[in-house]
């Protein structure tokens, strides 16, 4: 359910299992945000993370290759600062081609789900409407994903589901709840300044807490807007008319001096009222366009999560005037100075893009909506460094990650003298990339239903989870999730999730954030480091591959492999221990293959397995390599049946 990026993902690597996939599309248009003027794939990382989103990425670079040359601007601004650039169109064609090319896919679109019906823990079916004429259609399936960003078929399927903030006590994290800040400059976290991590430095932190953040739940959260796509080019360049609810009260504080409006609240965001007057804009994806991200309206989205879809094409309407509202403020009011009239004129709607739709975004950029309350709950603790570690927590149900630091647009209007609007947070410096475990994309209550968007986190455990390279990524994983599961007969909640992040590390779909490699690396410990990095085999994010093993350290990962195989594995605890005792790893002399059989085969023994059948080779007094060891562990865990 969703012709997201998401959903998109999950569909075609299903079809490419063999399954035959519907995808249920609220809309004409395919991609979602990126479909609709998002431009750009917000990440730190760059490596490869997944076959899908990988595929997008370079079918995008190829398009503007091709169409413009490999030398051309074009080609140039689509990829930068590890981020790729694009044109919404140019998203939306990539979409379609993927989805043409898969025999398996069929489309819906306009449709969104009314009900379901369902069988203790399983929905044998759902039942969609039409926006166009109300008809019904009923969808029968073995499986099904909730692949949108307002988390329907969850709610109809009676999946708890949450919106709003909680309170700082319900998971003991510190930045939850009612919070005022104040974000500074700067590159952080430092550790990526430094080269100690393999990510792009995030401009900003938020540095100042400020009085009146109790930390209280309510029903705020992240407010919404259309990413309006602007362009500078004149022979491309459409003014847009005043909307008829045009009311300049609206933007007022944008023109205001900021002493003068500290004590007051507006429904725009904090830099358009704490700035120095000034405005301009600079193109950033190809072709003389940006994506515009100034028009959030704030309280406005209250409601949406909630609503029914007659309600949310109001609550729609709304923000779109509230964007078309504010380009024209900004280009024609006299309270605007002359400079910044200036500047906003140079701007328009491009003519080339959302040609049925007046040149607009199609889709609403719903930035939070409800979140499912599912098997696990990913909350802020996941994102920062475990205590004991210098790592975010390990997970051995982990089918994806997350690099975004921790982060908020303003959630309400209200401020303290100096702050940033209500819930506005940037953590990037105490954000780390986290695995993302496969139970908070499972309801409690029903076995064959994953939540990709919508998923199980708080409020500010999803202000890491919250970028579409996320969301792809856990569609490509979901995907696995249901073919592997339908491989079985067993329904995806019933799936030994061991065996699904196996199945995600042999087919190039991250699992465990690394330094050195990414998944496109051809060595055949990849899979096996990979897995192991689930399993706590890692205290940090390098795992030196290359690098000699010592005996100290294999004693532990020995232990370790022992405790997975007897299935009472404790991945967190065996990376505190590898962080406690890295003095006296460094210290530990070099494990050759004799050794590492015979460590493996004491293991073996105490757990009641019978001995390695393999035998040390000719190379038997060789130093093992860290990664080479992971892979025959690796070999040794598939080999023992389980």
């Amino acid at each position: 359910m969703g012709g997201t990026p998401s959903g998109i993902a999950c569909a075609v690597r299903c079809a490419g299992e063999g399954l035959n996939v519907i995808l249920v599309n609220l809309t004409d248009h395919l991609g979602g945000v990126m479909g609709s003027g998002l431009g750009v794939t917000d990440t730190l990382y760059d490596g490869f993370r997944a076959p899908i989103y990988e595929t997008f990425i370079q079918s995008v670079r190829e398009y503007y290759k091709k169409s413009y040359g490999e030398n051309s601007e074009q080609y140039a601004a689509c990829y930068s600062k590890r981020k790729l650039h694009f044109e919404p169109h140019v998203a939306e064609l990539v979409f379609t081609r993927m989805l043409e090319a898969e025999s398996r896919i069929s489309v819906l679109y306009r449709y969104y789900p009314v009900s379901v019906e369902q069988v203790r823990r399983k929905l044998t079916a759902v039942t969609i409407r039409s926006f166009d004429d109300g008809a019904p259609i009923r969808l029968e399936a073995d499986a099904f994903v909730d692949a949108s960003h307002e988390g329907d078929l969850a709610a109809a399927a009676g999946v708890e589901m949450r919106a709003g903030r909680e309170s700082r006590g319900e998971y003991d994290e510190p930045h939850a709840g009612k919070i005022f800040t104040q974000t500074g400059g700067g590159k952080y976290p430092r550790d990526a300044v430094e080269g100690l991590l393999n990510l792009e430095p995030f401009a900003g932190t938020t540095q100042q807490i400020f009085s009146g953040s109790t930390g209280e739940g309510d029903n705020a959260f992240q407010a919404y807007n259309f990413r309006v796509c602007l362009t500078c080019n004149p022979v491309n360049r459409v003014y847009p008319s005043k909307p008829d609810s045009y009311d300049k009260t609206l933007y007022l504080g944008i023109v205001e001096k900021p002493e003068d409006n500290r004590g007051r609240t507006h429904v725009l965001r904090t830099h358009l009222m704490l700035g120095d007057g000034s405005w301009r804009l600079k193109s950033h994806i190809p072709n003389d366009k940006l994506t515009w991200n100034d028009p959030l309206l704030l309280g406005a989205q209250l409601e949406y999560p909630n609503a029914g879809w007659e309600r949310r094409k109001e609550i729609i309407r709304e923000h779109a005037d509230f964007a078309l509202g504010m380009l024209y403020f900004l280009q024609n009011d006299e309270a605007v100075g002359p400079d910044v009239r200036q500047e906003a004129l140079r701007w328009g709607l491009p003519k080339d893009e959302f040609i049925d739709n007046g040149h607009f975004p199609y889709e609403l950029l719903v930035r939070e909506g409800r979140r499912m309350v599912g098997r696990y709950t990913f909350t802020e603790h996941d994102g920062i460094l475990a205590s004991g570690l210098n790592r975010a927590p390990v997970h051995s149900d982990s089918i994806g990650i997350a690099e975004w630091p921790i982060s908020s647009h303003d959630c309400t209007a209200d401020r303290r003298p100096g702050s940033s609007n209500d819930g506005v947070l940037m953590l990037s410096e105490s954000t780390r990339p986290s695995q993302i475990p496969y139970r908070s994309l499972l309801p409690q209550n029903v076995d064959n239903l994953l939540v990709t968007i919508c998923l199980s986190c708080s409020h500010i455990g999803w202000g890491t989870l919250r970028l579409e390279p996320v969301f792809m990524h856990l569609g490509e994983s979901a995907a696995y999730a249901i073919a592997l599961a339908a491989g079985q007969g067993i329904p995806p909640g019933k799936l030994d999730a061991d065996k699904l992040v196996r199945k995600l590390a042999e087919n190039q779909v991250m699992v465990s954030f690394f330094n050195e490699f990414d998944m496109a690396t051809r060595h055949n410990w990849v899979p096996a480091v990979q897995y192991f990095g689930t399993k706590g085999f890692f205290a940090d994010y390098d795992a030196k591959p290359e690098e000699i093993l010592d005996r100290h350290t294999f004693s532990i990962w020995a232990g370790a492999f022992g405790s997975l195989l007897a299935g009472s594995p404790n991945p967190l605890e065996t990376a505190r221990k590898l962080h406690r005792e890295r003095e006296r790893s460094r210290d530990a002399e070099p494990v050759n293959r004799i050794e590492f059989h015979r460590m493996i085969e004491d293991e073996l023994v105490i757990r009641g397995f019978q001995g390695l059948q393999a035998h040390p080779d000719q190379n038997a007094s060789t130093p093992l390599r860290r990664g080479e060891a992971c892979f025959m562990l690796y070999r040794l865990l598939l080999a023992i049946p389980n």
